[in-house]
């Protein structure tokens, strides 16, 4: 008779019949058994303990504790949906036979997000193409978000990147506040930081200081002594750190009534009003603006006051976009496409290791002045 397996020994009913012919050329075993197919359906798994060296899976999980292996999925993914009798069950067969779930490795998407504070400037117009460029050369897509400056709205866009499920996020901030950089750290796909500097997440940038140095190095080989300054006025703005700081070594301080915070509905206009006499005459010779859009608009609204510009005063900007090429004004360079192609380098190492950490070091690059129609002081008398 031939040997049924163990399973069937237990759940079957067999019944069987043998028969024999002898002739000089053969020997046959007929073997008829009789199923009850209902049975052997309902049946659960027979435990057997995995062979030493084997890794328990779910089956043998399912077999020891007499549930099916679609409860032993729902103990491992969902135990809020389990019975407790049943949790508790399935649990001491897990804790028996030494059970580790294998983590499931994310599927990459070959999509990132990209948020920026504000695409009207066309310095980050030109850094959205530059990552654009770097994302194709990559095989990968990208998905842009717009946050206005807004640490509401652009936690709003990272809801939407996770929707996508994104592989990771390249971030211009609205702000680099601690405890919403640690927030940002905790989703589950790395973010890259652009143009800013911090310890808690993958940073790339330009020395800011540096580039706000420069300027004051600038202004004052020209002559000038009375500088203004339009922008935000803070211990982390790093421009203004650096300029500021260049100024009182070389005992040049910058004068507080020449410096304007600028923000949301900020009254440039009121501030550059306020510097110019009854005469005419404006009590600065010229200005250093935190981006080359601002000093855009500086320039105008002097222009209506009949303020000259570089004659009466010098405007220098920062970034070296399109629109200080345009106007013909001193400006601040930073290397977009270094630190577009270093930003893929750090998100792609971030990926590959799989990892968070709550202490970066940022890749940081030098800044460059780029001089364009910058006036000597003595001209302005």
């Amino acid at each position: 008779m031939l040997s049924l397996p163990l399973f069937m020994k237990q759940n079957m009913i067999v019944s069987s019949q043998v028969s024999s012919q002898v002739s000089t050329h053969s020997s046959i075993l007929h073997t008829k058994p009789s199923l009850d197919f209902h049975s052997v359906i309902a049946t659960p798994y027979t435990f057997l303990k995995p062979r030493e060296g084997f890794m328990t899976t779910v089956r043998d999980i399912a077999a020891l504790s007499g549930v099916s292996i679609s409860t032993i999925s729902r103990v491992l993914n969902e135990p809020e949906k389990v019975a407790t009798d049943t949790l508790v069950k399935v649990n001491e067969a897990i804790e028996e036979l030494n059970y580790v779930k294998r983590p499931v490795k994310k599927k990459r998407t070959k999509l990132f997000g990209i948020i920026f504070p504000n695409i009207s400037n066309p310095f980050f117009a030109e850094l959205l193409e530059v990552l654009e460029k770097e994302a194709y050369l990559h095989g990968r897509c990208i998905m842009f978000f717009n946050s206005r400056y807004s640490t509401r709205t652009e936690k709003i866009y990272f809801n939407e990147c996770i929707s996508h499920n994104v592989d990771g996020v390249f971030l211009v901030p609205s702000s680099i506040d601690p405890q919403h950089l640690r927030q940002i750290n905790e989703f589950k796909f790395p973010t890259v930081l652009l143009t800013k500097s911090t310890s808690a997440l993958p940073s790339v940038c330009c020395d800011h200081e540096d580039g706000g140095k420069q300027v004051a190095e600038h202004l004052l080989s020209l002559g000038h002594t009375k500088i203004g300054y339009i922008g935000p006025i803070n211990d982390n703005e790093e421009k203004l750190t650096g300029f500021t700081r260049y100024l009182v070594e070389q005992l040049e301080p910058l004068q507080p009534e020449y410096m304007f915070d600028h923000g949301d509905g900020a009254d440039i206009e009121g501030f550059l009003k306020g510097l110019i006499d009854a005469n005419g005459h404006i009590a600065i010779s010229a200005i250093f603006c935190m981006n080359d859009v601002l000093a855009q608009s500086v320039i105008e609204i002097l222009n209506r006051h009949d303020i000259r510009c570089p004659e009466d005063v010098t405007v220098i900007g920062f970034d070296n976009s399109l629109t200080a090429k345009l106007i013909n004004i001193s400006s601040v360079s930073q290397p977009m496409k270094e630190i577009a192609h270093l930003g893929f380098e750090s998100m792609l190492e971030e990926l590959k290791h799989d990892r968070s950490s709550s202490n970066y070091q940022s890749k940081m690059l030098k800044p460059r002045l780029v001089r364009r129609n910058s006036m000597p002081e003595t001209i302005h008398k």
